[in-house]
């Protein structure tokens, strides 16, 4: 259609097309938004869900960096010495332990590792020690799989809604007034060497120096290793505790090899895994959630095998339909003096 001579304006035709082309370009433009609005709010969300977890894990990795032990040179036997050797009146302790359930607590080998040691935190509950800001504080970290009654607001009242199970990440913090390492000396009758620990948890409910950290932490993985420097054959950095544990009060079945015997000194280096699930998946997979104790029972287990069990975790979460996120790192305790020349 031709347009009249002087004519100015747009035809009927190039209006039409026009409008439809602009039309498109905002229905693109408003499904682009919209999927990375979707896609921010899913990602956002994601995020959110384990957040707690994240804090959690950034917070075992940094105490665990601070770890002490003020070891120092003494005779073996101040009676009648015969040689000199690394003493210390602190303790490191890690490796698996036995799984709380609710107010039982069932003594089994299954991996649910935990973190007990002393740092100078400067944690008090006494007013007059605030200015001791490196004071020593016995601090740790463990699982515990058990309902929410006692988490509950008084005013709710036990009866009121079915318990929810969960898995929570706990964080252990004894003030420097009450340190039960002090309290507790090797020639004591029944030691043990983990009275130092066992004695604090086993306080009533609501008297022991305990808090949840984090919910939904369906494993927790100490493994430490032996340094880059020192990995030379035949030792590899699983070599340090093959079983996962590692005891600064023993001398002998943490590890039969004198050059990598723990006895009052700290590992330099330990490998730190947390895996959490989001609280949908804890609603929803109540029962898959609370299988993880029977898939675990012959995970992490071996050092040599960490990456293998791992996989199997993954697998069965992942199988489940659950969702997941796994954190790790390895962290260098700075208070470590490692030495692989001192044998007692």
């Amino acid at each position: 259609m031709k347009r009249p001579k002087g004519y100015r304006g747009f035809t009927l035709l190039e209006v039409i097309v026009s409008t439809a082309i602009i039309s498109l370009l905002v229905v693109l433009l408003l499904g682009l938004v919209s999927q990375t609005q979707k896609t921010w709010l899913y990602t956002n969300g994601r995020m959110e869900q384990f957040r707690g977890a994240r804090d959690a894990f950034d917070a075992i990795t940094r105490r665990l960096g601070t770890a002490t032990l003020n070891a120092y040179l003494d005779y073996d036997n101040p009676t009648n010495p015969t040689s000199v050797g690394r003493c210390s009146n602190l303790r490191f302790l890690s490796g698996p332990t036995a799984v709380t359930l609710g107010a039982t607590t069932v003594a089994t080998n299954l991996p649910w590792m935990s973190v007990f040691f002393q740092t100078p935190a400067g944690f008090s509950t006494n007013a007059q020690n605030a200015s001791l800001r490196d004071a020593l504080n016995t601090w740790g970290y463990y699982l515990e799989y058990a309902p929410d009654t006692t988490a509950r607001p008084s005013f709710l009242g036990a009866g009121q809604a079915a318990p929810l199970w969960r898995y929570r990440l706990m964080e252990m913090m004894q003030p420097t007034e009450s340190l039960s390492v002090y309290s507790r000396a090797a020639a004591s009758p029944g030691y043990t060497n983990v009275d130092w620990v066992t004695d604090a948890l086993s306080l009533p409910e609501g008297s022991r120096p305990c808090h949840v950290l984090a919910e939904n932490v369906v494993a927790l993985i100490f493994l430490p290793k032996v340094p880059p420097a020192s990995q030379t054959p035949p030792y590899t950095a699983a070599s340090l505790a093959p079983g996962y544990v590692y005891d600064t009060s023993r001398m002998d079945a943490a590890s039969p090899d004198p050059n990598l015997n723990p006895h009052n000194q700290l590992p330099p280096v330990v490998q730190v895994t947390l895996v959490a699930v989001d609280e949908e998946s804890s609603i929803r997979k109540g029962a898959v959630l609370a299988g993880v104790t029977n898939v675990m029972e012959s995970l992490f287990q071996n050092a040599l095998n960490y990456s293998n069990d791992l996989g199997v975790l993954e697998s069965y979460l992942r199988t489940n339909s659950v969702s997941y996120r796994i954190f790790t790192t390895d962290v260098m305790i700075r208070g470590a003096k490692w030495s692989m020349t001192q044998t007692n």
